[in-house]
């Protein structure tokens, strides 16, 4: 039992270390993927609740997994760890019956699993899991109380500062099908031909309902969400990359916007509702530096709602509102995760992305200036440092630490026996005396 324990708090550990964190980095892939979860299951009323869910979801993942690795209160992170993975194991079965969802979203964009590969994944961590709970007592402390308060709270700062780093700005490491250094040109000629169908929602007097692109409704109903279904083709031959591009007059003009020969410019925007003033004026001013330097910056809006004062504060800057093209929300919110960010690319490659609290308005002559490769590179360069900086200080956090209190914690406790047996001879001398 003994080696069992170890086993199974080491996979409980990594694994829900590996979720969490990963989680944690991209809030809002996170919320996406709640919101999936919430319409299939008819609660999207519910989706204002998507993204504290999401890095609360993420944070408690992390923190079980650290403290179950570590030892720390494995009487109460057990039962957490149980309650979980039993949770989650009846999720994922029936989401493999009934297929509500085609990924679950457990390691965020890193790695995908199909709805029976995560059940049979959650079959071993809740067998690992129960092990672990009925097996609580035999773990012994390696703090004092005090000690695992202030560890616990370190990690949870830890992981929460990821995670709203990743909101306010962006996640630090990119795992989505458009992350620096994606040849779009390539992918886009291999991609094998794809339909798409679009549904519009939108309601009027509590009542809603579902419209197309080619009928949509009057100024009396309210949009609620917009909804793509793959028609033809196959999204996983296609590396389920699809980048579309549209004129006004709903013409796709995708190979013609990316084989321009100027460096480009994307601003994403997917809730036009959310998108600040200050905002949509750096984004006119970003487009009139990209005019200085003979770049080109387009303006993706991936829903069906017109960007009026976009286009107002486009046409005060550049004296042109050509540049705002319509495409997919789910292409538009993975290209960049910021509502309103900007994604540099050039010669067909993805270099660097902004959030739209950061535009590089007063550099973007330097940043076109650089060699695009070199400066692609650097930016996949300090991901991966992250990544390596970031695991080198989890591992520190929990096997160091560990070895280290519960070192002294074992010596504290032999010196509160030496003093407890040393009291107790004292007092059986006196009583013999």
């Amino acid at each position: 039992m003994a080696i069992l324990r170890a086993i199974s708090r080491f996979v409980i550990g990594i694994v829900f270390i590996l979720s969490g964190f990963l989680k944690a980095m991209d809030p809002v892939g996170g919320a996406l993927k709640i919101d999936e979860y919430l319409k299939a299951f008819h609660l999207g009323a519910l989706d204002f609740a998507s993204m504290p869910a999401a890095i609360l979801l993420a944070c408690t993942e992390f923190l079980i997994g650290v403290c179950v690795l570590k030892g720390i209160k494995m009487k109460f992170f057990s039962g957490a760890a149980l309650a979980f993975t039993s949770f989650f194991t009846l999720l994922t079965l029936y989401s493999a019956i009934f297929n509500p969802v085609q990924d679950c979203g457990c390691f965020g964009e890193a790695f995908h699993l199909t709805n029976w590969q995560t059940f049979q994944k959650n079959i071993i961590l809740l067998i690992c899991a129960a092990i672990i709970f009925f097996q609580r007592f035999k773990f012994r402390p390696i703090a004092a109380s005090i000690w695992k308060k202030i560890y616990i709270t370190a990690y949870g700062a830890f992981i929460l500062a990821i995670s709203l780093y990743a909101l306010v700005f962006l996640p630090q490491i990119d795992f989505g099908e458009f992350k620096p250094g994606t040849d779009l040109i390539s992918a886009i000629a291999q991609e094998p031909e794809m339909e798409y169908e679009t549904t519009l929602i939108y309601s009027r007097d509590g009542v809603e309902k579902e419209f197309t692109l080619e009928n949509i409704p009057d100024s009396t109903w309210s949009f609620v969400d917009a909804r793509t279904t793959l028609v033809s083709g196959s999204e996983l031959a296609a590396g389920a990359l699809n980048f579309t591009l549209r004129n006004s007059e709903g013409t796709d003009i995708t190979e013609q916007i990316i084989n321009l020969p100027n460096p480009l410019f994307f601003i994403s925007i997917y809730n036009p509702d959310r998108l600040s003033e200050r905002s949509v004026k750096e984004i006119a001013q970003l487009s009139l530096e990209m005019n200085k330097v003979a770049g080109k910056l387009y303006i993706l809006n991936g829903t069906s709602n017109p960007l009026l004062e976009l286009e107002s504060e486009l046409e005060k800057a550049t004296n042109n509102t050509g540049n705002i093209l319509q495409t997919d929300y789910k292409t538009a919110i993975a290209l960049n995760r910021s509502n309103g960010g900007a994604t540099y690319m050039n010669d067909g490659i993805i270099v660097k992305k902004w959030s739209a609290n950061a535009y590089p308005i007063s550099r973007v002559d330097k940043i076109l200036d650089e060699d695009f490769e070199i400066l692609t590179a650097n930016v996949v360069m300090k991901e991966q440092i992250f990544a390596e900086v970031s695991l080198a200080i989890i591992l520190f956090m929990i096997l160091i630490i560990r070895f280290i209190s519960k070192r002294i914690y074992s010596k504290s406790l032999f010196r509160q026996e030496k003093q407890q047996e040393s009291t107790l001879d004292n007092e059986v001398s006196a009583t013999e005396k």
